[in-house]
Order: C-alpha cells, then sequence, then structure tokens
C-alpha cells in the first residue's frame, strides 16, 4: 500500500517568529504614524496574521484526523511505523503553533481593551480559536477509544476468555506482558501472541501520547476561556484609575480653592491692618497737635 508524501498537505507554512516581538512587521517599514486610522490599520494586519495562523491550525488539525484513520486501517507494519513519524511531525506543528496563537491573541485582546472595533476583531479570533481547539479535542478523544478498542481486539486474540477487567488493565498498563508471556509458552499461539503483544506496546504509547496531548489542548481551552476574565480585570482596573486620578484632581482643585480663598482673605486683613494703622496714627497726630495749636492761639 502506498500513501502520498506526508508533507504534501496543502498547508501553508506558517512562520513562527519570537511572540515578543509578534506583529512588528508593520512598523519595521518606518511609516510616519498618522492617528486612529493608520493604528486600526495596523491593528488589522496584526487580526490578518492571527486568522491565517489559524487558517493554518484548522488544516493541521484536519490531517491529523486523516492520518488517524489511515492508523487504523493500515495492516502493514512498516507503512504504519512510516504514518506513525508523520503524524507525530504534524502534531508537533501544531503544537508549536498553538501557543504562538494563543500569545498573539492575548497581545491583540490587550491592544483592544479601551477600543470597542479591535476588541471585537481579538474576541472574533479568540471564538475561533477555542471551536478549532474543541474540535481537536474531539478527533483526539475519538482516535483514542478507537485505538484502545483496537488495542483490546488484538488482546482477545491471545486471551479469548479474559474477563473485561483483566483487558482494560492489560491495554491500559501494558500489565499484559506476563500474559502475552505465558501465550508465547504454548507453541501453537506463539506467532499470535508475539504479534498481538507488539500491537498492544504500540497502541499504549499511542494512548499514552494522546493523553499527553488532551491534557494540553485542555489546559489551552481554559487558558483562553480565562483571557475574558483577565481582560474584563484589566478594564476594570484601567477605569478604577481613571476614576481615581479624577478624584485626584477635584481633591487637587478644592484644596487650590481654598488656598486662593485664604489668600484673598489674608490679603483683605491685610488692607485692614493697614487702614487700622493709619487712622491710628492720625489720631495720635491729632491728640498732638491740636492742644499745642489751642495753647498757642490762648
Amino acid at each position: 500500500m502506498s500513501y502520498d508524501n506526508p508533507y504534501e498537505t496543502g498547508v501553508d507554512s506558517y512562520e513562527m517568529r519570537n511572540t515578543s516581538n509578534v506583529f512588528d512587521d508593520s512598523r519595521a517599514t518606518g511609516a510616519p504614524y498618522n492617528g486612529g486610522d493608520t493604528d486600526f490599520v495596523e491593528f488589522m494586519g496584526k487580526i490578518n496574521e492571527i486568522n491565517s495562523g489559524l487558517d493554518t491550525y484548522e488544516q493541521l488539525i484536519n490531517n491529523i484526523d486523516t492520518y488517524h484513520k489511515r492508523l487504523l486501517a493500515e495492516v502493514n507494519e512498516d507503512q504504519e511505523m512510516q504514518l506513525r513519524h508523520m503524524l507525530d511531525d504534524i502534531v508537533a506543528q501544531a503544537g508549536t503553533l498553538q501557543y504562538q496563537l494563543k500569545n498573539e491573541i492575548k497581545s491583540a485582546q490587550q491592544e483592544g481593551l479601551k477600543d470597542g472595533s479591535k476588541q471585537a476583531q481579538a474576541e472574533n479570533c479568540r471564538q475561533r480559536f477555542l471551536k478549532a481547539i474543541q474540535d481537536y479535542r474531539i478527533i483526539e478523544s475519538n482516535y483514542k477509544e478507537e485505538n484502545k478498542e483496537q488495542a483490546m481486539r488484538q488482546y482477545m486474540v491471545v486471551q479469548p476468555d479474559a474477563t473485561p477487567d483483566e483487558v482494560e488493565n492489560a491495554v491500559s498498563d501494558v500489565g499484559g506482558q506476563q500474559i502475552f508471556s505465558q501465550a508465547l509458552l504454548n507453541a501453537n499461539r506463539r506467532g499470535e501472541a508475539k504479534t498481538a503483544l507488539a500491537e498492544v506496546q504500540a497502541r499504549h504509547q499511542e494512548l499514552l501520547k494522546l493523553e499527553k496531548t488532551m491534557a494540553e489542548l485542555t489546559q489551552l481551552f481554559n487558558d483562553m476561556e480565562e483571557m475574558v476574565v483577565e481582560q474584563q480585570e484589566q478594564v476594570d482596573n484601567i477605569d478604577k484609575n481613571v476614576e481615581d486620578a479624577q478624584d485626584d484632581v477635584e481633591q487637587g482643585v478644592g484644596h487650590t480653592n481654598k488656598a486662593v480663598n485664604s489668600a484673598r482673605r489674608a490679603r483683605k486683613n491685610k488692607w485692614r491692618c493697614i487702614i487700622i494703622c493709619i487712622v491710628i496714627v492720625i489720631v495720635i497726630l491729632v491728640a498732638a497737635i491740636v492742644p499745642s495749636v489751642v495753647a498757642t492761639q490762648v
């Protein structure tokens, strides 16, 4: 049985970049900043890059589903091994890309905190990513169950009288190797036992990989869900800081008004004191001069 080149999947290459420099391409041209319109155009460029990455991610998920189906139907051991290597490579690509997308979407959300249009665009990307993650989880879950069923069937080849619990334990932890070893002692079943043991071991390793991938996807899904809470907290903090700043300004204005009023009262009191002093001086002068004038006239 022959297969197409596994790398001819129709997936466009998606450049992996340092997330700290994500979306700097539009600024590298040195174009002058022209205000709000230019800012929104740059932001939409980032959104387009995210959507391009999501296109690639969704295609990788479809390819993973295709390879799952091929593996379940494959009967040639060499071809099966080749398919597993191909699948591992695609899963690794998806794993790298999904964490980059997480960081890029988070960056877009933070940039759009106080802009409704930007926030809506970032949220659309987040929702699309959540759907892709959920689709991936379903594909992995279905493959896990089908993989497990195949391993159980292989086990029953050697131990047709095994109980469901015995089959479950053998498939889950490869503890069934002892039973397979015992079966190998039976010359009539030696070949079947060897083949079944190899198959169960391969399926067990596949189940371990699937469990790891599913755990990572669950954590990623939860992280993306929590982004809404984090975003709301950031908005609330910004609003709180604005309110605090406004309160500080109002308090400052109040203190300034009090200081101005105090200064005005001080100036009024100063002039009152000056006038009183002048009046006192005049009274003293009058009191001193009038008697002298009267005495002279007499």
